[in-house]
């Protein structure tokens, strides 16, 4: 008996795999776990910071065979993103997928010691932006229904063009999801740049208030960014550009690496009154 569809789409996979081997590297910490990551463009990989923990170089290896030593040279844990540097072959940069519909096809690439490692899956849900718990800006939610191997984690989700979807990743609820080409490249420029992602800073202490809603500042770093901009211990942040503040995590939350530099309205209650307070959003210390 013959399925000569089922027998094209086979072979389909298995070329588009083939196709986007060389790109894709197995990595192995020093505590012997095992993950994947990809080529961004020629001397510089991906792969997914989580798994990481806290090394500072890792094994690699390469479609070649060969083991070599790759760097960590950035890290951004908001968007699980890890950039690395090695040497690789010359390889042209990586084409975008657009946006994938639900229900279209993806291939999930990664490699273990001895082979590619290569999945079919379904693209199950597509919803817009979102921010990771880490504060991180994704420019979509991709889900794949596919349960990721711990292998194939941080390996590349291709689509049937041969274009790149995004890297492969564990999401809430074990289920497996795709940080967007787009906002990989958004990390990669920063890091590439800075070698880490900088993070928005107010310089208060904050305290929720449960009950009215809003948080407290309980204690003012000297010439920080709130200092400057007219803050008192004692005031009471309620919105931000004019947006409701409910909790101390709404302020953490905003602080990432996009509000560096920019001039936010802050609503405050101070002793009964309501102000409005223009403060310009500096970057947080590094210790």
């Amino acid at each position: 008996m013959s399925f000569p569809e089922l027998q094209a789409l086979s072979a389909s996979v298995a070329a588009l795999t083939a196709s986007v081997a060389p790109r894709i590297i197995a990595l192995q910490g020093r505590d012997g776990r095992e993950l994947s990551g990809f080529i961004w463009r020629t001397g510089l990989a991906i792969t997914a910071d989580e798994v990481l923990e806290g090394d500072d170089e890792i094994a690699a290896l390469g479609a070649d065979g060969k083991l070599a030593t790759a760097q960590i040279i950035g890290r951004d844990p908001s968007t699980d993103v890890a950039l690395l540097k090695l040497d690789t072959p010359e390889f042209a940069d990586w084409t975008h997928a657009a946006p994938p519909a639900p229900g279209s096809l993806a291939v999930l690439v990664g490699r273990g010691e001895d082979s590619v490692l290569s999945g079919l899956a379904s693209v199950t849900e597509v919803g817009s932006a979102w921010r990771s718990m880490r504060g991180g800006e994704i420019d979509a939610r991709i889900t794949l229904g596919l349960r990721l191997s711990p292998r194939s984690e941080g390996g590349a989700v291709v689509a049937p063009d041969g274009s790149l979807i995004g890297m492969a990743v564990t999401g809430a609820r074990r289920r497996t999801i795709a940080i967007p080409a787009s906002t990989i490249a958004r990390s990669v420029a920063t890091l590439s740049e800075k070698g880490y992602i900088p993070r928005g800073w107010l310089g208060v202490s904050l305290h929720p208030l449960a009950a009215a809603g809003g948080a407290i500042v309980v204690g003012l770093e000297p010439a920080s960014p709130a200092a400057n901009g007219g803050f008192l211990v004692g005031d009471i942040i309620t919105t931000w550009g004019g947006a409701a503040v409910h909790s101390v995590s709404d302020i953490a939350d905003r602080l990432n690496a996009g509000t560096v530099g920019k001039t936010i309205s802050l609503g405050v209650q101070r002793g009964g009154s309501a102000l409005e307070l223009e403060i310009t959003i500096g970057e947080r210390p590094r210790s």
